[in-house]
């Protein structure tokens, strides 16, 4: 039965994740991303790793995502229209991304083709071996997303700021 539900969720995990690249609304983006995170939190699940999976819901669907939507509602965002010189800008950019994307699957598939070859390990993603893992190898990229998250929060304050002041969000009453 196993086997079934990985399909499923994969595919609301490949739907909903085409869904907030794709959809023009930023409200619809901000909720295809929590359906991405809620599937992909059950796929943590379903490979026994609760506490990632959890950590996942709670964590990122239950507050940084519930934060993301807040503000997007409150801003009121409009669509702008890009000029084709604009738009080439963002072209470019977005072929970075997509490079930088393709480079990052090749580097995945490696490791996970050098990962079926490994023994498995005795202690299976328990609290302890996570803490341990995430406070001595992976330290600095685990500061360097706090601060990353940090510099999020600054721009949207700014965002909000700026639209209040120049009284964006203010209705005709």
């Amino acid at each position: 039965m196993s086997p079934y539900f990985f399909y499923i969720f994969a595919a609301i995990l490949i739907f909903a994740s085409l869904c907030v690249v794709m959809a023009r609304n930023p409200l619809y983006n901000v909720l295809s991303l929590v359906v991405a995170i809620f599937s992909l939190s059950c796929l943590f699940v379903l490979l026994e790793a609760y506490f990632v999976g959890m950590i996942l819901l709670l964590v990122y669907a239950g507050a940084v995502l519930v934060f993301f939507l807040f503000v997007v509602m409150c801003l009121n965002l409009n669509t702008i229209a890009l000029t084709s010189a604009q738009q080439g800008h963002f072209r470019w950019l977005g072929g970075m991304v997509g490079l930088m994307f393709a480079l990052t699957f090749a580097l995945a598939t490696k490791s996970f083709i050098k990962a079926q070859t490994m023994d498995p390990s005795s202690i299976r993603g328990t609290i302890e071996t996570i803490g341990k893992i995430l406070f001595t190898d992976y330290l600095l990229p685990f500061e360097l997303t706090s601060f990353l998250l940090l510099i999020a929060i600054f721009g949207i304050v700014s965002l909000a700021q700026g639209a209040l002041s120049t009284g964006k969000d203010v209705e005709n009453s």
